[in-house]
């Protein structure tokens, strides 16, 4: 377990793993089984650098350097693969031509305009949220994110056939995993947090997933490494969305 975590943290954040470490789908399968946890360690810590910057800044700077401690933390791989998937998807036609888009390192319109107005959203989602409300928010948006990326892994197929960087960790996904370790660690989490209102926001963010996974079957015939990124993102997106209306409300 411990070693997991370890790869887990290393694949979610940037913490370095070792020059020794060997890798195999079996390993990555079995390191996303604690990417929730990984993601509420993520929530943790952005709380309490939450809890440092209201004694000194107004909710709107407090919001933005939350973010900009989450892209330091995570080093923004996630928007990177948001971005990516938005300009092939924008583009291309046929499912060639959008894989095909998915490789070349130039980012397009689509992925400029993709990470501004989920930053934006995220910031002003995060700028309304109440004292009060904040560790639930932030723990949730770690916790269901990841697992948001979990659950696409585990299923669906990969799209490339000739294979790429994300196929070892839609063939590690193993679904064993994802029932008895990574979907209960989840539940807890979400229930020790957030109660019946994290609940509530965990399932529309699982059915948002569903519908993801649904069409990328659909449109792309599986998922790729930029698409998991992309999923991570939209995920965060939606948990703050939802925290902002539920505390608006």
């Amino acid at each position: 377990m411990v070693d997991d975590l370890r790869r887990a943290l290393g694949l979610l954040t940037v913490y370095r793993l070792r020059t020794t470490d060997t890798w195999s789908p079996e390993l990555f399968g079995s390191a996303m089984a604690y990417y929730p946890l990984v993601g509420a360690g993520i929530g943790c810590a952005l709380w309490s650098l939450y809890l440092l910057l209201a004694y000194v800044f107004p909710p709107p700077v407090v919001a933005a350097l939350l973010l900009a401690g989450l892209c330091l933390v995570t080093g923004g791989v996630h928007l990177s693969g948001l971005a990516t998937t938005m300009d092939g998807l924008s583009v291309g036609h046929d499912r060639q031509t959008t894989l095909r888009i998915f490789k070349e390192q130039h980012l397009g319109t689509m992925g400029v305009m993709s990470v501004a107005l989920v930053l934006v959203i995220k910031f002003a989602s995060l700028s309304v949220i109440p004292d009060e409300g904040m560790l639930m928010t932030l723990v949730l948006l770690g916790t269901l994110s990841r697992y948001a990326m979990v659950q696409v892994a585990c299923f669906s197929a990969y799209a490339r056939p000739g294979g790429g960087f994300g196929e070892p960790f839609v063939r590690g996904a193993r679904r064993r995993d994802h029932f008895t370790a990574t979907l209960p660690w989840s539940l807890i989490i979400v229930v020790c947090f957030g109660g019946v209102g994290g609940v509530l926001i965990g399932t529309l963010v699982s059915l948002a997933t569903f519908g993801l996974q649904t069409y990328f079957r659909k449109r792309l015939g599986g998922i790729t490494a930029d698409v998991l990124g992309a999923t991570n993102e939209m995920g965060e997106t939606l948990v703050l969305v939802l925290a902002a209306m539920m505390y608006h409300a």
